[in-house]
């Protein structure tokens, strides 16, 4: 064969470069902006007596990140006493009387719970599932045995299956299959990824790791806990890092969603407030909420007066006026008439929570019921059909609107929070059967408190 010319093989080398190069430095990259990232933040917070960087004539990276470390440590170890969950009780209960808040902190909590529980199963295998019909496959991951209200409904064992979009895994349909047709893969959680996000590019090797045959098996059987000696000291660490991570991470990202929404309602409504009116001009320092508190009390005024007589003129000549300009008119009628639905006392709109076969007969989802077909919709089909939106997983803001007869959805007694948690957490958080007298934590019994994870010996 003859000796590639001097062109060919600077192209040649020049991809060898980039195929060594560009994975190292993009991993580099990425771990030096979590580094900086942390430091940042963290780094400001320590005192100049106790922060290394006051005595060396540079700076030392990770700092933050080591600060954070110990932290988190040091929690764990305060929180897994009886005095420390005694303070987490009360902090919780506190919590659960702030409507709102309650709702995003339990999910957030129970997500931690069972994804850092050690005998948690989820999101630790790779299937291979039939979707969106019977012959087509596609990957999933299996983040438990189906539980509750939704495994006494239907027929067979189902296992709770997250099938991700690609390239975007961060976005899928969560569905309840019969444990027959989830075929575990020999494949690591990271090598699936891999194949998703590249759209099959990526194929991870035959031999990834020895085949387990008997992973959904393993997942059905209930198993004692043994006793086993007393975990060494870097065992203990780890356990009291993951349980100062549960004890931080879900109020601090309740509390970092609450203040984020409270701020971009200040930013935009307080400066609208005369200089003379605001309560910062007299006080030394700011009030978070002001702006929140006075689109309530705007919202709630407005409502007064739109309620009499007057006010109920003025709407009609506003929506007269509107309904003469060409594309405003066809918006707000859109807009109104979605928040009259919704908002209204006899609507069904996202009231109830309900299951139904997706995509196929033997594959089930949760939907949320929108109303009852009319029109046109409703004519064509032979039966009477119910809108369902069926939402995405972890996102349930997206997903598809589905015209089905009223005889294919079986009701929940799961309320809507519930079922929003169940997809938001593709199954990881999955509600109580009431109907069967079931009570708790939607964790189920199963799941050992997570603040004794460190004083068992696991």
């Amino acid at each position: 064969m003859a000796r590639p010319g001097l062109a060919v093989r600077l192209r040649n080398y020049f991809f060898a470069g980039v195929l060594i190069a560009a994975p190292l430095g993009i991993t580099i990259w990425l771990t030096w902006g979590v580094i900086s990232f942390v430091d940042a933040r963290v780094t400001p917070l320590v005192p100049a007596r106790w922060n290394p960087e006051t005595y060396l004539p540079f700076g030392l990276p990770g700092l933050g990140l080591i600060v954070v470390l110990i932290f988190l440590i040091l929690v764990g170890m305060l929180f897994t006493g009886i005095a420390g969950r005694m303070v987490m009780r009360q902090f919780e209960r506190l919590l659960d009387q702030v409507p709102v808040v309650r709702s995003i902190y339990g999910a957030v909590k129970q997500i931690f719970e069972t994804v850092l529980a050690q005998r948690s199963q989820a999101f630790r295998e790779v299937a291979l599932v039939q979707y969106p019909q019977r012959g087509c496959w596609a990957i999933g991951f299996v983040t438990g045995v189906t539980k509750g209200e939704v495994q006494r409904l239907t027929d067979e064992t189902l296992v709770s299956v997250f099938v991700p979009a690609t390239p975007n895994p961060t976005t899928g349909f969560l569905l309840f299959l019969p444990s027959d047709e989830v075929n575990i893969l020999d494949m690591t959680v990271e090598q699936g990824l891999k194949l998703v996000v590249s759209g099959g590019i990526v194929v991870p090797p035959s031999d990834a790791r020895p085949s387990q045959n008997d992973a959904i098996q393993r997942l059905l059987d209930e198993q004692a806990e043994a006793k086993s000696i007393r975990p060494a000291l870097p065992q203990r660490l780890r356990n009291y890092l993951l349980a100062g991570i549960l004890v931080t991470a879900p109020a601090a990202i309740t509390f970092w969603l609450a203040w984020q929404f409270i701020s971009f309602v200040d930013a935009r409504v307080t400066p609208l407030v005369p200089a003379q009116w605001q309560p910062d001009v007299f006080l030394p320092f700011g009030l978070p909420g002001i702006g929140l508190l006075i689109v309530f009390i705007g919202l709630t005024v407005i409502g007064m007066f739109a309620a009499g007589i007057v006010g109920r003129w003025l709407m009609r000549t506003s929506e007269w006026i509107l309904g003469r300009v060409p594309v405003v008119r066809s918006l707000y009628s859109a807009v109104k008439q979605i928040f009259e639905t919704v908002l209204a006392a006899r609507s069904d709109a996202f009231r109830e929570c309900v299951l139904i076969q997706y995509p196929r007969p033997g594959s089930w989802a949760i939907g949320f019921i929108t109303g009852k077909t009319e029109g046109h919709i409703q004519e064509i089909t032979d039966e009477q059909v119910v809108n369902v939106f069926l939402p995405t997983t972890p996102n349930p803001t997206s997903g598809f609107l589905l015209f089905l007869p009223r005889d294919e959805i079986t009701k929940l007694v799961m309320n809507v929070e519930e079922g929003l948690k169940m997809v938001v957490s593709a199954g990881i958080v999955t509600p109580p059967d009431r109907k069967n007298g079931e009570r708790g934590q939607a964790l189920g019994d199963d799941l050992p408190d997570p603040l004794e994870m460190v004083s068992g010996n696991r």
